[in-house]
């Protein structure tokens, strides 16, 4: 078996059938590889994007919700609650009714924030100022008042000695 083959430099040679069915199912495997691809990559990046979401509403949920800054009328009534919520007037009566004569009230200064009431009286001794300091919280409105300071002082127009005395107390929410 002696074959011949000759060469024939003019005309191009020809593709043999097989050729051509091969190269057709090469192309068809490269488009559905890349089909595959740009779908599973699709897939892929929507599963990523839904777990971002997923994690940003645990992070939003766990953060504390920024309260908003209350306005002008919202202070305005806090403050006036507070303000009905100190007890003005229990206290008041309570050193208005513990003052009587012999005893007469000089000054009384009241810190709000501390509920600390100062007042400075005069007495005729040492035993009406500490007596003026029981008879201050008689009527739970306020604590036991403490005499802090006294001084024996002649009056000028009657030459007379009198007490004059610093007590404190403070009064109780009730």
């Amino acid at each position: 078996m002696n074959r011949s083959t000759t060469i024939d430099f003019l005309r191009p040679p020809s593709t043999p059938p097989l050729g051509w069915v091969l190269l057709a199912a090469g192309a068809l495997c490269c488009a559905t590889a890349v089909w595959f691809g740009n779908k599973w990559s699709t897939e892929r990046l929507v599963a990523l994007r839904a777990e971002q979401a997923a994690a940003e509403a645990r992070r939003e949920q766990s953060r504390p919700k920024p309260r908003l800054a209350p306005t002008s009328d919202q202070l305005r009534l806090a403050y006036a609650q507070l303000e009905l919520r100190r007890p003005w007037l229990p206290a008041l009566r309570a050193v208005e009714s513990a003052t009587a004569a012999p005893i007469y009230l000089l000054s009384l200064a009241i810190d709000p924030a501390t509920g600390l009431v100062k007042l400075e009286g005069e007495a005729p001794s040492l035993d009406h100022a500490l007596a003026y300091g029981l008879v201050l919280d008689e009527g739970g409105a306020l604590q036991p008042a403490v005499v802090n300071s006294h001084d024996v002082v002649t009056d000028p127009g009657s030459g007379r000695s009198v007490v004059r005395f610093a007590a404190t107390t403070r009064w109780t929410r009730q």
